[in-house]
């Protein structure tokens, strides 16, 4: 079944972006349940008519892109990043927060992101792995999980993320918080992890936050134990002691 543009009963969260949707929010449903925002848009192919079943167009950029995002670093006066962590990051970051793209740990790992404000440093990957997002339990291991995106384990790269913290400890001192984040761009955030995102608190796998771009950056804005001119100071030591992808 395709796509009607019609408010929400319930409310919900976009598949796609995983922001929240109101109580009566107009959005795009589908008849499986699947709900997507009105910046979004629906999910298949068709020019999008009001009240209709409907399709998006295509969108190539995003087909092309290889599972590993590109590292494209926003330049102020021009148009919003076109990748969802990109324009995340450029539209909802709190004023003071600072971020360095396109980043590399001292060993020479790639970061996509490293964002200071007050609530810490993030050190964020970003994938664009479509697919339903399950956080599923090991049936061997007693309180094990596993990161399951589009029916692909994806434990070992969350765990990877988690490592590029380390680095960014060592610089930053052991009295500032360092948290990793993996970002999942495409995923379909609306069946499994529905109950997880309405109550703001995406999957935690070890050390590293797993959610939509959108509710990360929500979590960067969170108040903190950093003061704005200790944010200013410790950007600028990262920008200087990490190199560039």
């Amino acid at each position: 079944m395709g796509w009607v543009r019609k408010p929400t009963i319930w409310g919900g969260v976009c598949a796609s972006c995983g922001s929240r949707l109101d109580h009566l929010h107009e959005a795009w449903l589908d008849g499986a349940g699947a709900v997507r925002c009105l910046a979004c848009g629906p999910g298949d192919d068709r020019d999008p008519t009001d009240g209709a079943l409907v399709t998006a167009p295509p969108r190539p950029a995003v087909a092309a892109r290889a599972p590993r995002r590109s590292r494209r670093v926003a330049t102020p006066g021009l148009e919003a990043p076109e990748h969802p962590t990109d324009r995340a990051l450029t539209e909802l970051l709190v004023e003071g927060g600072r971020v360095l793209t396109g980043r590399a740990t001292t060993d020479g790992r790639p970061i996509d992101h490293v964002v200071v404000a007050r609530s810490g440093v993030w050190a964020i990957e970003s994938r664009d792995w479509a697919g339903r997002v399950e956080y599923r339990p090991t049936p061997t291991s007693h309180g094990r999980h596993r990161l399951v995106v589009g029916g692909v384990d994806r434990t070992t790269e969350a765990e990877a993320v988690g490592a590029l913290a380390d680095d960014l400890t060592v610089l930053s001192g052991p009295a500032v918080p360092v948290e990793p984040a993996l970002a999942i761009t495409l995923g379909d955030w609306s069946l499994a992890s529905l109950p997880s995102l309405v109550l703001n608190r995406p999957f935690q796998h070890g050390p590293v936050w797993i959610g939509p771009p959108r509710l990360l950056v929500a979590r960067i804005n969170a108040t903190g134990p950093l003061e704005p001119a200790a944010v200013q100071r410790l950007s600028a030591l990262l920008d200087e002691r990490l190199g560039r992808r």
